[in-house]
């Protein structure tokens, strides 16, 4: 039987010569800027003052705790997808005979921009005074306790993610891959970006359990307890940017040949978030007792002496927090 042989590929049909693919994509997966500080601040003090027979007592401290925390977290990412250049430079529109394929792209997943603080302030303290009977001269003792405590926090946090992404196709250059492919796609995959502010402020000045306590007894004598207790925190203008710009347009010229042309843009096609969440949680407390007795010795019993007693309390929490969280997604095909 004679051989004949087959003309599988019709060379002359310029449809069915495959080409090759052109593909400039850019994978930004797991991108985090995470700025987080923890501060604590405590002052307890006990005082006792007790005089006796004229005498003069007096205990007076001063108590002062700074707590500066400044955070700074820049996490910045630019990719430029040049113009690739076709496999026949010299073709003319439409005039080729290669199946090519040109993909430019961009796939953006997991990115976290977020600012995180926690602070607690506790102040506590106690008071005893006690002073009992006259000199010879007949002054009275005199017995005092004078605690001025003061806490200070200040937390400022700017915290910046950042990613630009441009494509430099030109649909129009004959030279141009994206102007020879018979088949065109250009997408944009963007799933899970979230910008979070997270705040959790404490400020404790005594409590129900444990208070703070002054007491004050006088048995003949003069008694003065003073306490004053400032808590001060300053959270403001803390700054949480999460920040895409994707830039894959194509320059057009003049009017593209008739070709497939795919564009997408994909936004938690499947799952995923995409989240601005600014959160604060802020508690304060205060609890003070007062105890103040005159005319009675150490033990509580009377006595036919004469006495002064005075107790001043004085407790302030100040929390004053400003916090701007921006979630920006620009994208342009």
């Amino acid at each position: 039987m004679p051989i004949t042989s087959m003309k599988t590929i019709p060379y002359s049909d310029p449809g069915m010569l495959q080409g090759g693919v052109r593909e400039h994509r850019a994978i930004l997966n797991n991108l985090q800027a995470d700025a987080f500080r923890s501060g604590a601040q405590s002052q307890n003090t006990g005082q006792a003052a007790r005089a006796f027979s004229g005498a003069n007592v007096t205990n007076e401290q001063w108590q002062v705790a700074g707590l500066n925390q400044t955070a700074t977290a820049d996490n910045t990412k630019t990719v430029t997808i040049g113009a690739v250049e076709g496999t026949n430079a010299s073709a003319a529109n439409f005039n080729f005979n290669y199946l090519q394929n040109y993909i430019a792209g961009a796939d953006a997943a997991d990115w976290l921009a977020r600012g995180a603080a926690n602070l607690a302030q506790d102040q506590g303290g106690d008071q005893s005074a006690f002073a009992k009977l006259n000199d010879f001269d007949g002054i009275p003792s005199t017995g005092a306790n004078l605690l001025g405590q003061t806490a200070d926090a200040t937390q400022l946090f700017d915290v910046d993610l950042s990613a630009t992404l441009s494509n430099t196709t030109h649909g129009a250059e004959v030279g141009n891959a994206y102007n020879q492919a018979r088949f065109r796609t250009i997408e944009a995959n963007l799933q899970d970006q979230s910008a979070q502010a997270i705040f959790t402020t404490g400020q404790r000045q005594g409590g129900a359990t444990d208070p703070v306590s002054q007491v004050a007894v006088s048995d003949g004598g003069e008694t003065d307890n003073t306490i004053t207790q400032i808590a001060n925190v300053m959270q403001m203008g803390n700054d949480v940017r999460l920040t895409g710009d994707f830039d894959l347009s194509v320059n057009e010229t003049a009017p593209l040949s008739p070709r497939t042309t795919d564009l997408f843009i994909r936004m938690n096609e499947l799952a995923g978030t995409n989240s601005a969440i600014n959160s604060s949680a802020a508690s304060q407390e205060q609890g003070i007792v007062q105890s103040a007795a005159g005319g009675v010795d150490e033990d509580g019993r009377v006595t036919e002496n004469d006495g002064q007693a005075s107790n001043y309390g004085d407790s302030q929490a100040y929390n004053t927090e400003s916090t701007t969280v921006v979630n920006s997604i620009s994208v342009r095909i």
